[in-house]
């Protein structure tokens, strides 16, 4: 079994500049979008028109309006408009119906907050989508208002495992999600020392009847220890949110299940 940690003599090797680590790290983590691309026969021209959407889709995460996301992203102000027009025709809804919601419901674990505070703090998105969103979770039992001198917003339940709730939307948005994870472990690993980020990669032989098992060791260990330490922490105040990703598939699935060569029973 291999953990995937440092290999033997990598700590004497010479660290580069922080541009050139920055570049070669956004470049790795290019390799999953590329490597599905290959699989499925994208273009590269249509790849580089979805990678300048998601660009500019950032800048809206982050609140700049036209004029600086035409600074950051280096291109005009006519193209971002364009890019703005493509956005809301491919990911409008989605966002509506899944996205947002969860992110409210994850502003929600922490405290009760009231619709004026969470648009604050979701200032990428209209008014009236944080409504239709906050309706949204109350009428599917996952938050409840809160009466008072201002109306707030409560989860119901302490803990959530939004599985496939709805359809292929749901897991879109759980890939963000995971992804997102990935993301800030990267970040944290390579650019801040940062101790509590953290991340490993196991590989290992699995026999075909022992594979259920992976999936009991998820259910009857992992989340059950999660689910105690989340409950443990919920009235400490220097208590601090983790995000923790499980991920097990086929070693290069990608590629071997790609390759014609490759035997059925070898997968």
């Amino acid at each position: 079994m291999s953990t995937g940690d440092r290999h033997p003599g990598s700590e004497h090797e010479p660290e580069p500049d922080l541009l050139e680590l920055q570049r070669r790290v956004v470049y790795a983590l290019f390799l999953p979008a590329v490597r599905l691309a290959f699989s499925f026969g994208l273009p590269i021209r249509e790849l580089v028109e979805w990678l300048e959407m998601a660009y500019f889709h950032e800048t809206r995460r982050r609140g700049l309006v036209m004029r600086e996301a035409s600074e950051r992203l280096g291109v005009s102000v006519r193209k971002v408009a364009m890019l703005a027009s493509q956005l809301k025709q491919n990911f409008a809804q989605p966002d509506r119906e899944v996205e947002l919601p969860r992110r409210i419901e994850f502003l929600l674990w922490a405290e009760p907050l009231s619709e004026a505070r969470i648009k604050q703090l979701l200032s990428d998105h209209a008014a009236d989508e944080i409504r239709e969103a906050l309706d949204q979770l109350v009428a599917e039992g996952r938050a409840t208002e809160q009466p008072g001198r201002v109306t707030k917003y409560a989860v119901v339940k302490s803990e959530f495992r939004l599985v496939n709730q709805r359809g292929w939307l749901s897991r879109i948005d759980g890939l963000n999600n995971l992804l997102g994870s990935v993301t800030n472990a990267v970040y944290g690993r390579f650019f801040h020392a940062e101790p509590r980020a953290f991340a490993r990669t196991l590989s290992l032989r699995v026999r075909p009847a022992d594979r259920p098992r992976l999936q009991q060791l998820y259910e009857e260990a992992i989340w059950e220890t999660l689910r105690r330490l989340d409950a443990e922490a919920k009235d400490d105040p220097e208590a601090q949110q983790v995000d923790v990703s499980i991920v097990w598939a086929p070693y290069d699935y990608v590629l071997r299940t790609d390759n014609p060569e490759v035997e059925e029973d070898e997968r």
